[in-house]
């Protein structure tokens, strides 16, 4: 058996540590998901990951038939799949060193209003969850920039063009390393969860 499956998530080049280290945990959290009692698999069996670079992406593998899974953190309501949630999915707001969110003491979603903010595009599961959360809170952000790339939002925020909102799991390297650091903000991290998604048959 051959398993192909495709993962929202595509690291840029020179973001092979975070790669390496999403590709390890997810593939682990993955195998208690299709290795769980009652499930049948070959002990032959070999996976293929495929990173795709936007959920844009994603669903057309899936749709075409492409891979026999995709893993993804909102499931696709335009498509005839299952969807089973396999994984925790933090997402949280991030800033360069020294900025001055790091000197307050108890920053508040407010706080956030006096910084340009860097945020992904319409449509992508980052952007909504990030709406969420200023709509629960009340706050009306400034938008500075909009990317659809993880890495690229990252090397902005590092080169403190902003603050930004991304999901943990793309941040291993940045956080081990200093270059970006966690904003500890009220109601952070956003949780949501990752997604095995499948076509119905």
């Amino acid at each position: 058996m051959f398993l192909r499956v495709s993962f929202g998530f595509a690291p840029q080049t020179g973001a092979e540590e975070n790669q390496a280290q999403l590709q390890h945990e997810v593939l682990d959290q993955l195998a208690l998901v299709l290795l769980a009692p009652g499930r049948q698999v070959d002990r032959g069996s070999r996976v293929r990951l495929t990173l795709a670079p936007n959920r844009e992406a994603l669903l057309r593998i899936l749709d075409e038939g492409e891979a026999e899974l995709a893993v993804m953190g909102r499931p696709p309501r335009d498509l005839a799949a299952r969807a089973e949630p396999f994984a925790a999915h933090p997402m949280l707001f991030v800033c360069p060193d020294r900025h001055p969110l790091m000197a307050m003491e108890q920053p508040e979603a407010e706080s956030l209003t006096r910084f340009p903010l860097i945020v992904r595009e319409p449509g992508s599961g980052t952007r909504s969850a990030m709406e969420a959360y200023f709509a629960e809170h009340r706050v009306v952000p400034q938008f500075s920039m909009e990317m659809s790339s993880n890495e690229t939002i990252k090397q902005a925020v590092i080169a403190g063009l902003g603050v930004s909102f991304l999901s943990l799991h793309t941040l291993w390297l940045e956080l081990r390393s200093g270059l970006l650091h966690i904003v500890e903000l009220p109601g952070t991290p956003v949780m949501r969860t990752w997604n095995v998604v499948r076509l119905q048959s």
